[in-house]
């Protein structure tokens, strides 16, 4: 039966989820995940951001559970990013090196340009913002940070998945199959992976018994028809 090997799209309270993130790497460990991440919200989000002290306080209590795990399972240091700007996200200075850069388009997030505050009139149901700009302004920014992985694309506002699926082919960045927003169908997920896109199963989990769920989106690998070698942690 399919499984997914790592869950690297986490919250815990520190953001808006309901767990500590000792008990996400817990549930992991329960799970034979092979790789945890904890992916807290961005400073920007004005309702779930994680800056100042608490900042402080989840890089240095995921340090300390990287070291008291690490015969048990890899746990890695996430930071989910919000889109400002085209080109810009605000992923902290302390992070530029995290293991795990997420980023993608919220809600909750003041924009710094017109066709970002475009997609979040759209997000709100006034009007309607640009596909192809917000695609190009998370590539821009995806590339600019190093980004790993964009996270449930359209979920909010929608996203050229054409104009995404080329670009992160380009950048070597994944595009996430969210298994609590199932933002993607079966052809619009294969229609992305014949345009050389990669991607990644994350369960966006915001208690620690949904860490390493996948149910829903590994259906979608199946039916899309996609491999191992299309989703980098889908084990067949």
């Amino acid at each position: 039966m399919p499984y997914i090997s790592e869950d690297l799209h986490t919250h815990t309270l520190f953001s808006h989820g309901k767990g500590t993130p000792e008990q996400n790497v817990q549930a992991a460990v329960s799970r034979g995940l092979s790789r945890i991440a904890v992916s807290e919200h961005g400073p920007a989000h004005l309702f779930y951001g994680v800056r100042g002290k608490k900042l402080d306080a989840f890089q240095a209590d995921m340090r300390r559970l990287k070291a008291a795990y690490a015969d048990r399972i890899d746990v890695c240091l996430g930071m989910e990013c919000n889109l400002l700007a085209r080109g810009l996200c605000d992923l902290p200075d302390g992070f530029r090196d995290c293991d795990v850069r997420i980023l993608g388009f919220h809600k909750g997030v003041w924009p710094r340009d017109m066709g970002v505050a475009r997609a979040l009139l759209e997000s709100l149901h006034i009007g309607h913002g640009d596909p192809v700009y917000l695609a190009d302004a998370l590539l821009c920014a995806a590339e600019k940070y190093r980004i790993h992985i964009i996270s449930h694309p359209s979920l909010y506002a929608k996203a050229d998945l054409d104009t995404l699926a080329k670009g992160c082919a380009q950048l070597g960045v994944l595009l996430e199959i969210n298994n609590s927003h199932p933002v993607w169908d079966a052809k619009a997920l294969s229609r992305a992976a014949a345009l050389g896109a990669h991607f990644i199963i994350g369960s966006d989990a915001h208690k620690p018994e949904n860490v390493g769920n996948a149910g829903r989106a590994l259906s979608l690998v199946e039916a899309a028809g996609l491999t191992g070698t299309q989703v980098e942690n889908y084990v067949e």
